[in-house]
């Protein structure tokens, strides 16, 4: 979530571009990347082992459009309500992903920017997607350091279990930079921008 609420043309602009062909193509383009390099990665290091995906939630395999068209401005309280709820469907071409690498022999890894205080009806609407993964990361509460220090912490505490980072996935910035992963790619979102 963004730590201010984007203005509502702004964000109309956002929600509308993820309806138009560009948006499709550019996801593809990115999926389509990342599945090539942890194929290729697997071919070029066969006797590798302990290989790992990160990947973040929300507008990355979590659609919070059904929320994002009914609350244009979105704020903190209202987006905890729609998470209560369970019910965010996937974005397809990322689950198709992750359950392709997962029979590749790759482990699963989510960090988001959620509380802990929301674990329960993250794992129930993971649950209800039929999304398989190996651990969950979630903040431990609203707020604190910036999302690009977070998540940089957890990838390299994974890395400190055991596990080579291949691909890290996510539709911002922030999810991204930092280390810790040997591909990167960046899925659109004009929606709203997270330090």
């Amino acid at each position: 979530m963004p730590e201010a609420p984007p203005t509502a043309e702004g964000y109309e602009e956002g929600l509308k571009f993820t309806e138009t062909s560009q948006y499709k193509k550019q996801f593809a383009a990115a999926i389509s990347s990342a599945r090539k390099f942890l194929t290729d990665y697997k071919k070029q290091h066969p006797d590798d082992t302990n290989l790992a995906i990160v990947s973040d939630l929300d507008e990355t395999l979590l659609d919070n459009r059904p929320q994002f068209r009914l609350h244009p401005i979105r704020s903190w309280d209202i987006f905890d309500k729609w998470i209560q709820e369970s019910k965010a469907p996937v974005l397809k071409p990322t689950y198709d992903l992750l359950e392709w690498a997962r029979t590749q022999g790759y482990a699963i890894f989510f960090i988001t920017g959620r509380p802990e205080k929301d674990r329960k009806p993250t794992i129930i609407n993971l649950v209800r997607d039929n999304v398989s993964y190996d651990a969950l990361y979630l903040r431990e509460k609203h707020g604190g350091p910036p999302a690009e220090e977070y998540k940089t912490a957890v990838r390299k505490k994974i890395e400190e279990m055991g596990f080579k980072i291949v691909l890290n996935i996510g539709d911002q910035y922030s999810d991204l930079a930092g280390g810790y992963s040997l591909d990167c790619e960046k899925l659109p979102n004009k929606m709203y921008f997270i330090k």
